[in-house]
């Protein structure tokens, strides 16, 4: 997509760096359990764990010896920590506040104290096991709300610029010929635009006054862009992937999407209530906001029902102004709760597309917020198998939707900048123009990306020593897949050969990549190849198998880019590969 005009066009800065999420977990000092018959110890269960991979876990049994705060928060503590929780006092020691003690967490991305895992993870739960608590024995509070990292448009601009320039070097010698000669020499971008303001002091800026900017000397990270509608940054509905998390169902990725691509998923309920996929999002970017969320949605087999609702973490559901369907087949909407709505009768062939609105959004606690959808007509009453497919979510701050935007079509240019000008031009009423000027001090990235992290991007090189060690792709495991004219050849033979194909060391565990792969030829064979851990240690993404050209928009969980065959024999060639860092 390419910027078309200046009413489409915004400039956005990083309004908020991402943050970990802080929860402290208050235990009674003295008797958290109940004493039924004299006993005085047993188990609780901890929900909604959170690993490194993003993978969320319920009902993990932890095991009290004694009846009192520091002992039941010391076996808390023993779950948590082996599930990547770090402490915020590193030495782990109980705090006091009144008649509780109490710790503080973050979600980590190692092993290793302090590191934590910034973004948005669901907020723990602790329950009755085999002990049985007393009231307020245990209380679970947000101390900092978990974020990731936010580009927010501060230029709603009526006129906007972008360019780059290139110094010259005068290289004329006696042999140009009476020619003047030049070399390229220092290069630099630069950004202005002009911004309606309000200078009614009861309407505040909202970060468009770069007065500070320009008197601290403080560096901004500006991305000029065409309007960017859909806050998610990916096109896939896959637990892991940007702010997905799957709950108790299963997930079948890959599946065909309403443009006839392969970003759409399937989930399938493995319990009677709340199986489910949710997307969760910062609670200050939509706080008093129009917010309208859109989705499609497919029934399977016997189930042609979806539900839906959005809640704050930790349980207080937010009711939407309207739902309604805005394409495709339904025969009703229903309310099978106070917040939750169902569409029914949806086609088990087709996508319908469901809109659900909410005015002035009510994000009060600052608590992150979680939109979730159900397979059924009732969250709190489903079948187990039951299945639906979704595809395509778009949330956006507007009173009704627009059409559904790709997150991986969006043009833009990125890079750090100081503000070089700002001057005001007095307007009419309460409203007047800021004309602001951002001069680069680095690089500029197109689409908000590093350089090429591949050195053979289109297989050529071989790994015979006549090539640098960082270009060669390296193969290994049982099989006899090779890189040869121009293609990977990922082959695998017999029911339990093996073989990957492999970039090593190329990559920072916990950054973002986009990886850009084409499949040149029909696969054979009924496996699958796999990106490997992404998200994590454990997570694997599919690699779409049809011939095309795909994106993925991951977080490296190692070091080396692999990819890897699934547990079934398969032959797949690809014809490039491209690996860059989201910046």
């Amino acid at each position: 997509m390419a910027i078309q005009n200046a009413s489409d066009l915004l400039v956005y800065a990083k309004t908020a760096s991402a943050v970990a999420q802080v929860t402290r977990i208050r235990v009674l000092n003295t008797d958290p359990i109940e004493v039924p018959d004299g006993g005085t110890t047993g188990t609780v269960k901890i929900d909604n764990i959170t690993n490194g991979s993003g993978e969320v876990s319920d009902d993990i049994s932890t095991a009290a010896s004694t009846n009192t705060g520091s002992t039941v928060l010391a076996a808390i503590t023993a779950v948590l920590t082996s599930a990547t929780y770090d402490y915020i006092d590193s030495s782990g020691s109980d705090q006091t506040d009144g008649n509780y003690k109490y710790r503080d967490f973050t979600n980590g991305k190692g092993t290793t104290p302090n590191e934590p895992k910034p973004g948005i993870v669901p907020t723990l739960s602790i329950k009755n096991g085999t002990a049985t608590l007393n009231e307020n024995a245990i209380i679970i509070e947000i101390v900092t709300p978990g974020s990731s990292a936010i580009f927010d448009p501060v230029a709603f601009s009526t006129s906007a610029s972008f360019s780059t320039n290139m110094d010259l070097r005068d290289v004329t010698n006696k042999d140009s010929g009476g020619y003047s000669e030049s070399l390229g020499g220092l290069r630099s971008f630069e950004v202005s635009t002009d911004i309606l303001q309000s200078i009614n002091p009861d309407v505040p800026l909202d970060g468009t006054d770069f007065s500070d900017k320009l008197k601290a000397r403080s560096l901004v990270d500006l991305s000029f862009s065409d309007r960017i509608r859909n806050i998610l940054r990916t096109n896939l509905t896959q637990s892991g992937v940007d702010g997905f998390l799957l709950v108790t169902a299963t997930q079948t990725n890959l599946q065909t999407d309403p443009f006839s691509g392969s970003t759409a998923s399937k989930i399938e309920n493995t319990s009677t209530s709340l199986n489910r996929l949710q997307y969760s999002v910062s609670p200050g970017r939509l706080e008093d906001k129009n917010v309208t969320w859109t989705f499609f949605a497919k029934g399977v087999g016997s189930n042609t029902s979806i539900s839906f609702f959005t809640e704050r973490s930790g349980g207080t559901s937010i009711v939407p102004s309207e739902v309604k369907v805005l394409s495709g087949t339904h025969t009703s909407i229903t309310s099978p709760g106070t917040a939750s709505r169902a569409v029914n009768g949806l086609s088990t062939s087709t996508f319908t597309r469901i809109e659900v609105t909410y005015n002035n959004f009510d994000a009060t606690g600052g608590q992150p917020i979680n939109f979730m959808v159900f397979a059924g007509g009732d969250p709190s009453n489903q079948t187990i198998g039951a299945a639906v497919i979704i595809s395509s979510w778009q949330i956006e701050f507007s009173p009704e939707a627009t059409d559904y935007q790709d997150p991986t079509d969006i043009t833009h240019w990125q890079g750090n900048a100081l503000v070089s000008s700002v001057s005001f031009d007095a307007g009419v009423e309460d409203n007047l123009t800021c004309s602001a000027t951002f001069t680069g001090t680095g690089q500029i990235f197109p689409n908000g990306l590093g350089p090429e992290l591949i050195g053979d991007t289109s297989f050529d090189l071989a790994n015979d020593g006549s090539n640098p060690a960082s270009s060669w792709w390296q193969i290994g495991g049982a099989g006899a897949s090779v890189i040869e004219d121009g293609y990977a050849k990922i082959i695998t033979i017999g029911g339990t050969a093996n073989t990957f194909l492999q970039k090593t060391g190329i990559l920072t565990i916990g950054d973002y990549y986009l990886l850009t792969y084409t499949v040149a030829t029909t696969p054979s064979g009924a496996g699958v190849i796999f990106l490997e851990d992404t998200w994590g240690t454990t997570t694997n993404i599919s690699l779409i198998n049809t011939p095309g050209t795909y994106q993925i928009y991951y977080r490296a969980g190692e070091a080396d880019l692999t990819f890897k065959r699934g547990t079934n024999p398969t032959t797949r060639w690809l014809s490039s590969m491209s690996l860059k860092k989201v910046l």
